[in-house]
């Protein structure tokens, strides 16, 4: 039995024909579009709009995804090494499995990213900068969060069980109602305050 058309997942080369054929005072939509797998390492993707789209495994590392839209997008499994991500909307999306291991999601505009209800279970999101970031209710169960800079961030309600932030930054860091049973708090660059209200 043969896919839907619109199931097929698009390919790196589908995506930089859009690109070029787009003005650049126009947005590009990739909304719902299926991208599964596909390798768009090392493009200039900023301010286009991901929100639904199916991102499943695909390699995103060196990408600048500043500004873009990730709302409800399925990210799981997705390499994003070394990826610009400064203001980017996330909420609800999936990003179980994601390696985001030194990511930039600060913005020097001060426009932070926007990751409330993510999901990033088991990610790797080592010597990444969350700084000023809402993580609010975001599943960081059994996170890699190593050296990543949370200054300002906010947890409030996070799930952060299992979780290593051996050597992270969490400065002025909303932890209201975060769960850190069992995360690894070693090494931490400032110490944790009462006033956080760990649980």
């Amino acid at each position: 039995m043969m896919r839907p058309i619109d199931d097929i997942p698009m390919t790196r080369r589908n995506v930089v024909n859009a690109l070029m054929t787009t003005p650049n005072k126009s947005i590009l939509r990739f909304q719902g579009v299926n991208l599964n797998g596909a390798d768009l390492s090392y493009l200039d993707l900023r301010n286009i709009n991901f929100k639904f789209a199916k991102l499943r495994n695909s390699k995103l590392s060196h990408t600048n995804l500043s500004f873009c839209n990730f709302e409800r997008a399925d990210l799981t499994g997705a390499e994003m090494c070394s990826a610009t991500l400064s203001g980017v909307r996330m909420a609800n999306a999936t990003m179980e499995g994601a390696n985001c291991a030194n990511c930039n999601f600060q913005d020097p505009t001060g426009q932070h990213a926007n990751m409330e209800g993510v999901n990033l279970r088991n990610a790797i999101l080592e010597d990444s900068d969350l700084t000023g970031a809402n993580l609010r209710v975001a599943n960081l169960k059994n996170a890699n969060l190593k050296a990543t800079i949370l200054r300002g961030a906010i947890l409030a309600g996070a799930d952060l069980e299992n979780s290593d932030l051996t050597g992270s930054d969490l400065h002025e860091a909303n932890l209201r109602g975060a769960n850190l049973k069992d995360a690894a708090l070693e090494l931490m660059i400032n110490p944790l305050h009462m006033s956080q209200a760990i649980r």
